[in-house]
Parts: C-alpha cells; structure tokens; sequence
C-alpha cells in the first residue's frame, strides 16, 4: 500500500515534458518586504524518466529485468494534496498505471492529474511516458489550464511595482520520441513537437499585457517542431548516485503556424553526480534556455520554480535568455529519511553578452526526504531563503 500511494503521489506530481511559464519572485528590493504572496507553480521542464533507484546512500543499482518479461501492473485512483508558494495548498484526484513493458529496461507510465489551488488555479494533466523493447522511449503530454498569474515585465531588473494580474486560459500538447544512437552507448535521438492555443484574459487594466504592448498579451496558437537529444548514464533517474545526465531540445513555429509570428526556443541541461563517503551525494546541475522571434511572453526563458533557485517564484524574471546554476548535497539520516542542502544562482538576459554574473540572482536552503518507494522516490520537503525571504516546498520527486 506504501508503494501504490507513493506512485501515485509521484506520477500525479512529475510533469512530463515542461512547466507552463508563468510569474516567479526576484529577491525584494528596497520597496519589498517578506516573502511573496502564494501563486501555484506549474510543471518543470523535462521529460519524467521513470525507473528504478537505490534507496538514499546506497550506490548498487537494483537488479535489472530479464529482457522479454513483463513488471507487475500498478494501478490507482488516489487524492492528491501539496503545498507551494505559488499555489499555497492544492488539492485534487490522481489516476494512472505503471508497469514494465515486454522487454524495456525501464519502467512506463500512463496516468492522469486533475488539480484545484487556493489561488483558484485549475489543472488538467495527462501524461505517458514509455519505454520500448530496444530502448526506444516516448513521452507525451496533454495540458488544460485556467491560470491566475503575473506579469513584472521582461528583464533582470524589473521592480515589484511593475506587476499585473492576468489568467491564462490553455491547452496544450507536447510530444517526444527518442531511439538509441548507434554506436554511441546511452545516446538518444528523436522528433520533438509542442502544440499550443492560448488566451489570456482578466488582465489589469492600463498595464503592457492589456495594451497588448507584449508578444502574446492578446493570446497565441502555435505549432512547433524540432529536435531532442539525451545522453544518460545515471544509475536511476529519481535519487542518483553517480552518474551524469545531458539534455538537449530545440523546436521552431514557422510565421504560418504561429500567431504571433514564427518563434524558436530550446534549452540545454547537464547533471552530474558525485558518490561520497558515507553514502552522501554531491549533484551538480546546469540549465540554460534561449528564445529567438515572436515568442509569446508565457513562454520566455526564466528563471525560479521548484527546480531552478527554490525560493524565488516562478517567472518573476523572464527573457530571451535565462541561464542557472545548482549544487545539492544529498546525506542518508536514519531510516527512510534524508536530508540535503543546496544553493543556486542563475539571472535572465536579452543576449550573451548581456550576461552578467556578478549580478546573479541566488537562492538557498535545506531539505528533508522520506523515502516512500524501494525505486528511490521520495517525498521532498524544502526550505529555500532568497531576498524575498523564507518560502517553503512540498512536493514528490527532487528538483533535478
């Protein structure tokens, strides 16, 4: 029973191929004080990649499948209940499968998230995540929001005054397929395609998104396609011990497929980690995003989340360019339970040669995880302490 309820847990929290941008807080200035309002965080950029893991320090693998056998199904229908500081408490149904496809090495799930914030924030998730005989993998999602957000504007340095209230009203479907390269051992390559149709409404009046003075502001529809490329020798995708994990995906939406005209966007992600004495991990992660054209503004590159510097809200800033840094320190404590530490810096830019490092937004804390599932996955709780003050973070599944 511990491990369905972890698995649903889990699956119901683990977005599938990307987070719908949205606002994100930056440090207080001088003006602010406190941390910032609640405000729902959307999913994370990234294809879940499930499968098994050791428990929290050890650093063997769990023993493989015998090829052309078949996992026992998992099935559920559970509640869901989480808390972050975008979003304060949200509550809602999880339902799904997980099991081990004839011959695959690693698991695949199929499983569907509805979701309702204190915020008022509603969400439909639907999601697959397979993997094949050959080491063939595809992932999909399908996405209906209805979104109260905000908007601060696009740059590093956009004040807290600057904010305006919108909702987003979207539906969207993203899609990845990936087959093994030949001859280059734990290479993927593949199609990607993300499909969008987006309205933005209830937004403030006399601000840039109600003047229609931003790319997207008045609501966007696009067709996008490109590539996605992975190279993974991890020794299990939700508590790594060793082992180094590197992503990378672009897609274009030509003028004739795209609203508000022809747009690319992709991002570049490595991780690495360390095994340490006493079963403790070091993971290292670096993560930059980069948007060219007529890209609408709920889609820029940005920076803060659950994954990328915990502690500042999601889309607070927001770019053509957004780049972040991260270390964890991953220790067993006693039982089930773990603790970490991390620290995080990143910004946003215009261009690359606008980067300035000196000026980086950072971030930090301390967690605790409970080990739920003998696969590794865990429930995390974070506390993460920026400019904007001390937020904190319940959720499945770290945050790289």
């Amino acid at each position: 029973m511990r491990r369905a309820a972890l698995t649903a847990l889990l699956l119901a929290a683990r977005p599938a191929l990307g987070e719908p941008p949205g606002p994100a807080p930056e440090p207080p200035l001088p003006e602010e004080a406190g941390p910032e309002p609640a405000e729902e965080a959307p999913p994370e950029e990234g294809l879940p990649r499930p499968g098994s893991l050791p428990a929290p320090g050890e650093v063997t693998q769990p023993p493989p499948q015998p090829q052309g056998t078949r996992g026992a199904a998992l099935s559920f229908v559970l509640p869901v209940i989480s808390y972050l500081p975008k979003t304060g408490i949200a509550a809602g149904v999880s339902a799904g499968i997980h099991r081990r496809l004839p011959g695959a090495t690693r698991p695949t799930s199929f499983f569907g998230t509805a979701v309702y914030t204190a915020d008022r924030q509603e969400l439909l998730d639907l999601a697959a995540d397979c993997t094949f005989r050959g080491g063939v993998t595809l992932a999909a999602r399908a996405r209906a929001l209805n979104y109260p957000d905000r908007y601060y504007g696009i740059g590093p340095d956009t004040p807290s005054s600057a904010l305006e209230h919108y909702t987003r009203r979207s539906i969207e479907l993203e899609a990845q397929a990936e087959v093994p390269f030949p001859g280059v051992p734990h290479l993927r390559v593949g199609p990607r395609i993300d499909l969008r149709a987006e309205e933005i409404v209830d937004k403030d009046p006399g601000g840039d998104l109600a003047a229609d003075r931003v790319s997207g502001a008045d609501g966007s529809r696009a067709a996008a396609g490109g590539a996605a490329v992975t190279w993974d020798t991890r020794d299990g995708p939700f508590w790594p011990t060793r082992g180094t994990l590197a992503e990378a995906f672009y897609v274009y939406a030509p003028d004739g497929l795209s609203r508000t005209g022809a747009y690319g966007r992709g991002a570049l992600e490595l991780r690495h980690f360390v095994p340490l004495p006493a079963g403790q991990v070091l993971g290292l992660d670096a993560y930059g995003e980069r948007a060219q054209g007529a890209v609408p503004f709920t889609l820029l590159p940005h920076i803060g989340s659950t994954r990328y510097l915990r502690g500042i809200r999601e889309g607070r800033y927001r770019d053509d360019l957004s780049w972040a840094v991260q270390a964890e320190l991953r220790a067993p404590l006693f039982w089930r339970i773990s603790g970490v530490a991390f620290a995080a810096a990143g910004d946003v830019a215009p261009r690359v040669a606008d980067i300035r490092p000196e000026r980086a937004k950072v971030a930090g804390g301390a967690g605790l995880r409970y080990r739920l599932t003998d696969e590794g996955a865990n429930v995390r709780l974070d506390v993460a302490d920026s400019r904007f003050g001390v937020q904190l973070y319940l959720l499945v599944l770290e945050a790289f």
